[in-house]
């Protein structure tokens, strides 16, 4: 599945500048790597799998500040994205998307990630998505529902509608389909802009390549008007600890607020071996000088 994933990407006018993944494949403790792309997860703790990750494109990833950000959990973790000048709102440089896979709680009722980490209250344009695992008449309006997956999912809509967050999805269009082909497909990817980023959303597809998964690729494009593809800068070089580390979990609480646009202090990084150096390159910039920012939820 991961292989054709990411080839799949070569039927694309331009590779995701980002890709979410829920529930990824990992091998001894690694996720696995590819070509132009570096992997970002949340730390193996306690013989526990990360069960998200995003891969960034080298070549956008040469072009932002970026902080990864945990919450002591491998269910959820969040991207900090900031530029000097922003990305969609002068009065804010930075961009967050929050990526999840939300599975059964302690009861049939409940579910792994509480609904305040996916909508978070940020001044920042934030980007939640992922497998959320509810079932909600919003999303998909032709299921006849349980009583169980409406008191499931109703916490999570409530939370997302009094916070101004809004489903991308498009209604009806099913995002899981049972491998035994009896049970109904269902709408379980899901991706919600906050206000601050709904107006530049442009588009909801899900005409990739199927990837032998029960789950269909999905891709997002928003437009970022204020974002100008810089060149790289040579001194950096390849291993950029700004952008290719990730933060244990004892430096979390340094994303409560946005990092100035340098690297970080060497002693804060923390290197996956062999999973992320890519060659840096400049952003490919669309015809008016912006970069389309994508994001595939798996």
């Amino acid at each position: 599945m991961f292989l054709s994933l990411f080839g799949s990407f070569t039927q694309l006018a331009h590779r995701p500048s980002i890709v979410a993944l829920q529930d990824p494949l990992v091998y001894r403790g690694k996720l696995p790597s590819f070509n132009l792309f570096t992997v970002f997860s949340p730390p193996t703790t306690r013989g526990c799998n990360p069960r998200v990750a995003f891969y960034v494109y080298g070549s956008f990833l040469a072009t932002v500040s970026l902080l990864p950000r945990f919450f002591g959990r491998g269910d959820v973790m969040a991207l900090d994205l900031f530029t000097p000048d922003g990305f969609f709102n002068p009065s804010t440089t930075g961009f967050t998307i929050i990526n999840s896979y939300s599975t059964k709680g302690r009861s049939n009722n409940t579910r792994s990630v509480p609904r305040d980490i996916i909508f978070p209250s940020s001044p920042l344009p934030t980007l939640t998505l992922g497998d959320l695992n509810i079932h909600h008449p919003t999303a998909d309006p032709l299921r006849t529902f349980k009583e169980d997956e409406i008191a499931t999912s109703t916490p999570y809509f409530d939370r997302a509608t009094d916070l101004g967050f809004s489903l991308l999805n498009t209604l009806g269009v099913f995002t899981r389909f049972s491998m035994s082909l009896i049970g109904r497909p269902g709408v379980l990817d899901l991706a919600f802009p906050c206000p601050l980023l709904a107006p530049y959303f442009t588009e909801w597809s899900d005409r990739l390549p199927s990837t032998e998964s029960d789950h269909i690729p999905i891709l997002l494009r928003f437009e970022a008007p204020l974002f100008r593809a810089s060149p790289p800068n040579p001194k950096l070089g390849p291993d950029r600890l700004a952008l290719l580390g990730i933060l244990p979990e004892s430096y979390g609480h340094l994303a409560s607020s946005p990092p100035p646009y340098h690297a970080l202090p060497r002693h804060l990084v923390h290197h996956q071996p062999r999973q992320g150096y890519v060659g840096i390159r400049a952003a490919h910039p669309t015809e008016e000088g912006h970069l389309s920012i994508q994001a595939l939820v798996v």
